[in-house]
This record gives structure tokens, C-alpha cells and sequence, in this order.
């Protein structure tokens, strides 16, 4: 079954950089390796009927201060192909196979919020 991680408002940052994660959302992803401030993420794009796309993003946190996470790697294709623009939303999702101890990830936009 899938749960919601985060329901994040677009802003303009988020649409022309890096999506900002918010931090208390960061344990429900895998933890980074030993000194790694990286890791993939590969995620599943929800907004599709009929055909499976995924994305090949990059979770990302500071190397300085707090560990801030943030959304890279092929974010901003997704923002393309997605024609998202500031004040929609994007839901994210996870969903642990209980059976395989496997996790995997999903991303939705919402549009029109303001």
C-alpha cells in the first residue's frame, strides 16, 4: 500500500532548480552511504495512464549546516515534460512491499493550485 511522504506546493525554485524535500521527510528514504551527501532515486511518474515512465532522480543533502534534502538529477525533465509551473503541487509517495522488504517510490502532479 502506498503512503504519502510529502504534498509540496511548487515554487519558483522548485520549478527552475531542485525540488526542496522537507526535511522531516528524510528518513523515509534510504539512508545515504558511508560519507555520501547522493544517492539515486528512481521514481515511478503516477501521472501516466497509459504507459510506465520512470525518473531517474537524485536525492541530495548539504554538506554544510543541516541536512536540507533536495530533489536533482532528471528533476527538471520532469518539470518540462510535466508543464509544471509555480503553485501546483506534486504528491510523492512510497510503498513498501511487505512480502520483499522492497521500497519504491512514486511521484504525481496536481495542477492549478495558486
Amino acid at each position: 500500500m502506498a503512503t504519502l511522504v510529502f504534498e509540496k506546493k511548487l515554487t519558483r525554485t522548485d520549478i527552475t532548480s531542485k525540488l526542496s524535500v522537507p526535511t522531516r521527510c528524510l528518513n523515509q528514504f534510504p539512508p545515504f552511504g558511508q560519507g555520501r551527501r547522493a544517492s539515486p532515486l528512481i521514481v515511478k511518474d503516477l501521472g501516466q495512464t497509459h504507459i510506465q515512465r520512470y525518473w531517474s532522480f537524485r536525492l541530495a543533502i548539504r554538506q554544510r549546516g543541516y541536512a536540507k534534502p533536495v530533489i536533482g538529477g532528471e528533476w527538471r525533465k520532469f518539470v518540462d515534460g510535466k508543464g509544471l509551473k509555480p503553485g501546483d503541487v506534486v504528491l510523492f509517495f512510497k510503498e513498501e512491499n511487505e512480502a520483499t522488504s522492497e521500497v519504491s517510490y512514486g511521484i504525481k502532479p496536481v495542477y492549478g493550485f495558486i
